[in-house]
This record gives C-alpha cells, structure tokens and sequence, in this order.
C-alpha cells in the first residue's frame, strides 16, 4: 500500500533512515543480483529475453534494492521477479527523488526514470514490460528473467565463470531467430520468408539462438575490451580490462573468459577461465563442460601461450606453452622431461600432471611422442610474471 506523502523522504538523511528500518526488518535479504529491466518479446508475444540496463551485483545499491523491496512486496527468497506499473514506478521515485538533479550520478534513479517515461508513452490499454528481477540464492535458474540476469552479472564481472549456478540455463530461453537485437520466433520467420519471396521485405537475420550478444548488450568500450566481430562473443561472457578478440577462429562462450589483458584468436569454451597476460594463437581450442564428456572445467594460467592450433584438455598453471597443433587431452601420455620434477624421466597420463606451471607441452621432434619440458621461454614468462609483467604487446590492450 503507498504512504502519505509525509512518510516520503525529503532529503538523503531521511532516505538512509527509511532504507536503514527495512532492512532491520525480516522482510529484506541482501540479493546477490538485482535489475530493473524491459522484457523483450517477439512480435508474436514469445519472450525471449530481458534487456537490463543496470545491473547490481553482491552488495552494491542495497539500499535502492531495499527501497524497491518495500515498494513492490518483494520477498527476500530464492529468485523474484515483479511486472512493475506505471504507479509502483512512481511510488519508487518518490523515495528517490532526494537524489534528483544532485549533480551525482544514480545509475538505477535513471533506469527506473527512463521506465516510467517508456510506460507513459506507450499506447493505452499497453500492457507493462518492465520487470524488477532478483535473485536472493544462488538457485537453478527458473525462467527468462533470472537467467538473463544471470548472464549480465558475469558479462558486467560481478561474478566470474562457474560462480553461478547456470543448470539447465538452455531450457529457459526459446530458439528464436535475431535481426541486430530483435528477436523473430518460427511463425513470425514464415512470414518474412513470404515477405523476401513475393513482396519487397528482405529477411536477413544475423544468428539463430538462444542468447544475445555481448556487444549489443554490454558497454564494451566502457569495459576496456575491444571485439572485432560482435558474433564472437556472447551475452554471459566474462571479459577482463584489455582483452582483445580478434577475427577468425576466435570465440569466448558463455560462463567463460578472461582475466585481464589477453590476446584471444582462438575458441574459450564454456567454464573455461583464462589468467591475465594469456594468449590464444589462431585456431587453438580449449575443451568446455558442455559436450564431450568433460567434467573438469579447464583454466589457463597467467602469461601463457597457446600457439597456433593446439588443443587443451586439462587446467594448467602459469607461463605454460602449448605448442603448434598439440592437442593436450586428460589421458594423452606425455613423458616428462623435467630436472627436478617428482614425475622426471617418467611417461604418465597428462591428468597428473594438472596445475603444472612454466613448462612447454609439445611433441618430440624425432619420435613424435608428447613430452613436457622447461625452456628458456617458460622461465622468461615465469620471471616476467614475478616483475608485474605479461607476454603479450602492452600497447595492443590498453584502454
């Protein structure tokens, strides 16, 4: 139920107050994710996802979370989502008007300002898609809401790849066809396909899936990252200041990603974490949890080096290299070539050899056979890693 206008407050110590008893009360929980956002649907009223413009992460905003909370109901358990009307979206900037031409900037006072405008220029009778989510335990995902916000937390690094509990995320979102970031179900892809054969529409949709795109929903140059063909990175990617994508065979998925500063022309699979100073050569590949039977999510180290079409299996350390075309999976036999090594002289299974740092994996170049060794480079990573330096050319990641 609204208050009176005096149980409003008029300036920010008021506002601390009111937002200081609700959270005293049972009735607020810290969420670990909140947004407010605009649902997006076809044009047959398929929803498909949710565009969040904002996005709050484990205890930042808590006292805009508290105020929403109070305004919409809102219980402090496992996820939430709340379809908000023109009056609750009033009934909240009454709480936040303090904040209103202060000369500081309130990020969700503008989304939750730039809502109520949309809804009050939207057609009468026009039924409301903007949506208060929050997520309060780190639960399967239950519907398109949460686990698109899911996928914002990791792409906006409040939480890094497999952090989130992502079960089933597939089974929440329809298949849906997207021209730029507009969404097309299957019946609505017949009738443009009528259009492009008989009429003087064109159809020409750039991907068929399930996620968005970074790019079209993520402030890239604000996260310091450069991508050089926006299908090569989707929404639920985690990339570190200074990643650079280039074109080709490069690609980072979903719940997976990089540290820092990396040069990535080759594919990060799902789950798969790679460290600061990293790079990926052309067409090397790491395994994801996805397909293929693979349990263990693999991460890479920091001031590594995966050369041109190697293949990685296992996680490994730091200032490791994986030479050209080496395809490293858990059972490859490797001999271990390593003064010092417990393992020396010895051929074992590379699962045992899991977490090793500054060594090259690469094969023998008379037998052929996998061996694991320490050079001149992987020192020279190593020593470069203990004085704050990375591998890779400083002046290709910065901002």
């Amino acid at each position: 139920m609204s208050q009176t206008t005096q149980d409003y407050p008029q300036d920010a110590d008021a506002f601390k107050r009111i937002v200081s008893d609700y959270q005293a009360t049972a009735a607020y929980k810290n969420p670990i994710l909140f947004a407010v956002g605009r649902q997006v649907y076809t044009a047959n009223r398929t929803l498909a996802s949710v565009r969040y413009p904002v996005v709050n992460g484990p205890g930042q905003n808590t006292g805009s979370a508290a105020i929403l909370m109070k305004v919409l109901g809102i219980e402090p358990t496992g996820v939430q989502n709340v379809v908000l009307s023109a009056a609750q979206l009033a009934e909240a900037l009454r709480y936040f008007a303090p904040f209103v031409n202060d000369g500081k900037q309130h990020p969700n006072l503008v989304a939750l300002q730039q809502a109520a405008a949309q809804l009050a220029a939207a057609p009468a009778g026009a039924v409301s898609e903007i949506v208060a989510t929050f997520i309060f335990d780190d639960i399967e995902p239950q519907g398109v809401e949460d686990s698109t916000l899911k996928l914002y937390g990791l792409s906006n690094r409040h939480f890094k790849p497999n952090q989130l509990n992502l079960t089933k995320i597939f089974t929440k979102f329809p298949n849906v066809a997207w021209v730029g970031d507009v969404p097309m179900d299957a019946a609505e892809i017949d009738q443009a396909l009528l259009g492009a054969a008989f009429g003087n529409t064109e159809f020409a949709p750039h991907m068929v899936d399930k996620f968005p795109l970074y790019v079209h929903r993520i402030n890239a140059v604000k996260m310091g990252v450069r991508i050089t063909d926006q299908h090569k990175v989707r929404l639920g990617a985690y990339l570190g200041e200074g990643t650079t994508l280039m074109p080709g065979a490069s690609y980072i998925n979903f719940n997976a990603g990089t540290e820092g500063p990396s040069m990535v022309e080759g594919r990060i699979s799902s789950s798969v974490f790679v460290g600061a100073g990293t790079d990926l050569g052309g067409g090397a590949s790491t395994l994801g949890v996805l397909s293929g039977g693979n349990n263990t999510p693999i991460s890479v180290g920091r001031n590594c080096l995966l050369e041109v079409n190697s293949a990685l299996g296992i996680p490994v350390g730091d200032a490791v290299i994986l030479a050209a075309e080496v395809a490293l999976m858990a059972s490859s036999l490797v001999k271990v070539d390593i003064e010092g090594h417990p393992l020396n002289g010895k051929t074992v299974k590379a699962i045992e050899l899991v977490g090793i740092n500054a060594v090259t994996f690469r094969r023998h170049n008379q037998t052929g056979g996998l061996e694991v060794v320490r050079t001149r480079r992987n020192i020279d990573f190593a020593k470069k890693l203990d004085n704050g330096e990375d591998i890779l050319n400083g002046d290709l990641h910065k901002n």
